[in-house]
């Protein structure tokens, strides 16, 4: 198969991520990386985690802001994935982390609302997609900075 054009390839690999809350994020705890799930939600043409300020993924992305998400994929019996690089931030802004509770889905379950010291906004910058469609053997690479 003919590799395509890479606006065509973003909007393919940004097809998949709207249809994937649950993610793997990665972080690194000193010279130790650390993988766990998360769900990533897009507010705004921008992406977001929500979690407990006292996670230990937040004190990681306050000490080293390289991240890196990885999305896995299926598709009519085949595998694949999309690797996201690049940085996380604490966000501090009352107004976006009010208006980003919102569209989270699991929010109300464990937050008692945006200004609860409990909750903490993650923004995540995507730089580079690295995506290997489900039932392919090559990746390919795009920068998603647009």
């Amino acid at each position: 198969m003919a590799r395509i054009k890479e606006s065509a390839l973003q909007q393919e690999i940004m097809t998949w991520i709207r249809q994937n809350q649950y993610v793997y994020l990665a972080t690194s705890d000193g010279k130790q990386p650390r993988v766990r799930p998360v769900v990533l939600f897009i507010h705004e043409g921008r992406y977001f985690f929500a979690t407990f300020s006292g996670d230990s993924k937040v004190a990681q992305i306050r000490s080293n802001r390289l991240v890196e998400i990885n999305i896995p994929l299926s598709e009519d019996g085949h595998t694949g994935y999309i690797r996201l690089s690049g940085n996380a931030k604490i966000v501090n802004n009352a107004a976006l982390k009010a208006d980003a509770s919102e569209r989270c889905f699991f929010f109300d379950q464990y937050f008692r609302g945006y200004d609860d010291p409990d909750y903490t906004l993650i923004e995540f910058e995507p730089d580079i997609a690295e995506y290997l469609r489900p039932g392919e053997s090559y990746r390919q690479s795009c920068n998603l900075r647009f």
